[in-house]
């Protein structure tokens, strides 16, 4: 699939419109997890830019290593965001825009090979501490199948400036069972369930915020991965955001 015309599209996007507000992040993770799905067995160093416009307007691009996919994964996004209230009393906001999904090589071949590069719409709707997403692929992974993934989330302050999110997800469609076929005990594809529970909290140096946070899914995992089928993942990391 080629992906440079999204690529450009959303490149170019800043220069359309009059920039009202541009940040980066930078992370590093004890491990990356893509949808419950463990893709680099190891530490992964993280960064990302985004643009955001008044008009609701957004685009940005966030890489990450993935070692399941010949060492990287480039995640290029644009969308729009309006806010809105629901039955005239709750305030919300949605968010509806697409993301590519652009590795810098191919599969291995015990998780089937082949290039994974796709590219996702999606549309969610949040209103406080909750919020919910939908994403539709066409061609999931690169599976030649489409797929979805629904996820909810909930957001809630703890004691000592801690904060915790819990998150649900399901993924379903034939190209969703063509990902997990290989990553299967039984060597068939499921639709399945995805979960993490994330506590952070923001330290007094250079505006970091640390977290730790288990995740996993209810796969039985084959044995030859390269965690075997050990689950739930506990994971560690740093998180930065700042302004440009």
């Amino acid at each position: 699939m080629n992906l440079r015309p999204l690529a450009l599209i959303l490149l170019l996007l800043p220069a359309l419109a009059r920039a009202d507000w541009f940040s980066a992040n930078l992370g590093l993770a004890s491990d990356y997890q893509f949808r419950g799905l463990d893709q680099t067995n190891g530490v992964a160093a993280q960064g990302g830019l985004d643009y955001v416009h008044g008009s609701g307007l957004y685009a940005g691009a966030w890489d990450t290593q993935n070692r399941s996919a010949g060492g990287g994964e480039l995640d290029l996004y644009g969308g729009y965001t309006r806010p809105l209230q629901l039955f005239g009393l709750l305030n919300a906001t949605l968010d509806a825009g697409v993301t590519g999904y652009v590795y810098s090589g191919e599969r291995p071949a015990l998780l089937g090979g082949g290039s994974q590069d796709f590219v996702e719409g999606y549309a969610g709707l949040s209103a406080g501490p909750a919020s919910f997403k939908a994403s539709f692929a066409p061609d999931y992974a690169g599976r030649g199948a489409p797929g979805w993934y629904l996820e909810g989330a909930l957001r809630y302050p703890l004691f000592w400036d801690l904060k915790l999110r819990a998150t649900l997800g399901y993924g379903g469609g034939e190209g969703v069972q063509r990902q997990t076929a290989p990553l299967s005990a039984d060597g068939r594809g499921h639709t399945y369930l995805s979960y993490a529970l994330r506590l952070s909290r923001d330290l007094p140096w250079w505006s970091l915020n640390a977290w730790a946070e288990v995740t996993g899914t209810d796969l039985h995992l084959g044995g030859s991965l390269p965690r075997g089928g050990e689950q739930p993942f506990f994971l560690v990391g740093l998180h930065r955001e700042f302004d440009l």
